[in-house]
C-alpha cells in the first residue's frame, strides 16, 4: 500500500500545524506535501519552517512566499496581509528565507500534481475563478490527480470526457474513481474558510484511490492571542474562529 499526505496553507499557524502532524503519526504514510503558503497571516512562521522541513514535508511555493521575493509580487496582497509578510521576513533567518522563495511552484510525483493556486503550476490563481472553466483547467496538465490550495475551502472537480462535476468535499473517506480526472481543492491547516474551524489535511491510497479528509481540533485561542499579541491585524485572529 502506498499512502501519502497532503495539507496546505499552513500560514504561521504552529499550533494547528503541529497537531496535524500529531495526528499523521498514528497514520503512517509514504510522504507528505504542503501546497504552500507556509507563512502569512500567522504568528509562527519560523516555527512552521523548521517543523516542516524537519518532517521532511515536500513543499510547494504559495503566493504569500512569492511575496516574500520583492516588492513587484507584494504589491498584489492588501495592506495587513502585506504588513505581516514584511513583519515574517524580520522574524524568519536568513537560510528560511532562502528555502521559503526557492520552493518549485509546482511537484509532479506518485503520478500526481501537486500546486498552490491553478494547475499546472500557477500559485496566485484561484480555482473559484475558473469554475465555468474546468474542461479548460483540465487539459493544460496530464496527470489524473492534481491537488491545490489557495482559496482555504474544499471542492473537489472531476473531468471524464469533457464532462465536468464539481463536488464538495467532506470530512472522512471520497472514492476518486479510477475512470474520471480529479483536482481537489485540499483546503487550509492554518485558516480554514469553509465554514468549520478545524485543521484540514487528506490521506491518499494511491491503490485504492481513496482520499480520506482529516478534520483536526487545536488551540486557536493560543494562536488568535499571538496573532495580537505580536502586533499582526485583529482581523487574522478573528478569522481562525
Amino acid at each position: 500500500m502506498t499512502r501519502i499526505a497532503i495539507m496546505s496553507d499552513v500560514h504561521g499557524n504552529f499550533e494547528a500545524l503541529r497537531e496535524v502532524l500529531a495526528d499523521l503519526d498514528a497514520h503512517p504514510v509514504d510522504a507528505v506535501y504542503c501546497l504552500g503558503d507556509m507563512i502569512g497571516y500567522g504568528p509562527q512562521p519560523q516555527e512552521c519552517a523548521d517543523l516542516l522541513r524537519e518532517r521532511g514535508v515536500r513543499c510547494t511555493m504559495g503566493n504569500h512566499e512569492q511575496g516574500l521575493i520583492n516588492i513587484i509580487y507584494l504589491r498584489g496582497f492588501n495592506q495587513p496581509a502585506a504588513d505581516v509578510l514584511r513583519r515574517t521576513r524580520e522574524m524568519i533567518d536568513e537560510a528560511t528565507y532562502q528555502w521559503l522563495i526557492t520552493r518549485p511552484k509546482a511537484i509532479v510525483e506518485h503520478g500526481c500534481r501537486f500546486v498552490h493556486g491553478l494547475p499546472p503550476d500557477s500559485v496566485t490563481e484561484y480555482l473559484w475563478k475558473y469554475r465555468d472553466e474546468m474542461a479548460g483547467v483540465f487539459s493544460r496538465y496530464g496527470e489524473d490527480v492534481c491537488f491545490a490550495g489557495h482559496t482555504h475551502d474544499l471542492m473537489r472537480f472531476t473531468s471524464r470526457r469533457g464532462d465536468i462535476g464539481r463536488f464538495p468535499l467532506p470530512e472522512g473517506y471520497t472514492p476518486l474513481a479510477p475512470d474520471r480526472r480529479h483536482l481537489v481543492n485540499i483546503g487550509s491547516v492554518g485558516q480554514p474558510r469553509d465554514g468549520d474551524n478545524r485543521a484540514k489535511y487528506g490521506l491518499f491510497d494511491l491503490d485504492s484511490r481513496v482520499l480520506t479528509m482529516r478534520f483536526i481540533p487545536y488551540d486557536i485561542k493560543k494562536t488568535a492571542d499571538l496573532i495580537v499579541a505580536r502586533g499582526f491585524h485583529r482581523g487574522f485572529a478573528d478569522r481562525l474562529w
